[in-house]
């Protein structure tokens, strides 16, 4: 067997960083026995390190430069998944706002995480929706994380996991002017949610720019799905208003 060193070498030439007994056994031709001494080897040494029961993660040489950066750890704790939500609106500087808690796109079932310190957060999402992301280079390490354009949808969609409908509406206007609008509305209609669409809409409609081709709500849509059904209505999107003067007006909506 290589030594340690030469094994995290090889781990890291193949851009895997997250790590099994059984993935490791498969990667170097090892029977069970076999890659449990190993990870228990490269954990002594702190060449990787126990995030979750039977789960590791590739720290190297360099333990601070992974550790210190928890959307990379975040996003090699689901596959496939990509950084979304208030954790990709804050990455792409639309709020000024530091989330807690990391938010994680994933088509799969998972439970939240938390790790020396971190909170990782996994939103389940249909496969159809699994779109809209890229790799960046987070801190030296590959990360994918949505474009702009589909951080915020996914947040349109679901405020919760992203600092509130307030901050979303903060963010989409702090965003319009470098936006890609076309794209905005072709993700949008993609994501084959009506109420989403009709949210969109009135807020792009409210900043002067055109939402034509939006598939309209057939019902009533309240602006912020988290709030009471209260405020004026937009009879175009079909939108009930529900957030103040305040809260529209923070970033020009409105």
């Amino acid at each position: 067997m290589d030594d340690p060193v030469s094994v995290v070498r090889r781990l890291y030439a193949a851009d895997i960083f997250y790590l099994t007994p059984k993935l490791l056994a498969g990667i170097f031709d090892l029977d069970a026995p076999q890659a449990y001494a190993l990870l228990e080897r490269l954990t002594r040494q702190g060449l990787v390190v126990a995030v979750e029961k039977g789960k590791y993660l590739l720290v190297g040489l360099q333990p601070e430069r992974v550790l210190g950066n928890p959307l990379f750890i975040a996003a090699q704790l689901a596959h496939p998944s990509y950084i979304s939500y208030w954790s990709a609106l804050h990455y792409h500087g639309l709020t000024e706002q530091v989330p807690h808690t990391v938010f994680v796109a994933t088509t799969r079932k998972k439970r939240p995480v938390a790790f020396q310190g971190h909170r990782f957060r996994y939103v389940t999402i249909k496969p159809d929706k699994f779109f809209g992301y890229r790799r960046e280079s987070v801190g030296d390490l590959p990360v994918v994380v949505a474009d702009p354009e589909k951080a915020l949808i996914d947040s349109l969609e679901q405020p919760r996991y992203a600092g509130g409908m307030a901050e979303v509406v903060a963010a989409l206007a702090a965003a319009t002017p470098d936006l890609d609008i076309s794209l905005l509305l072709d993700y949008a209609a993609r994501m084959g949610d009506r109420s989403l669409a009709s949210r969109l809409g009135y807020l792009l409609t409210a900043q002067g720019i055109l939402a034509d081709g939006l598939p309209i709500s057939a019902a009533p849509v309240l602006l912020d799905p988290h709030s009471p059904a209260e405020g004026g209505y937009d009879i175009r999107w079909r939108v009930r208003v529900n957030l103040s003067h305040a809260q529209l007006h923070r970033e020009g909506i409105g």
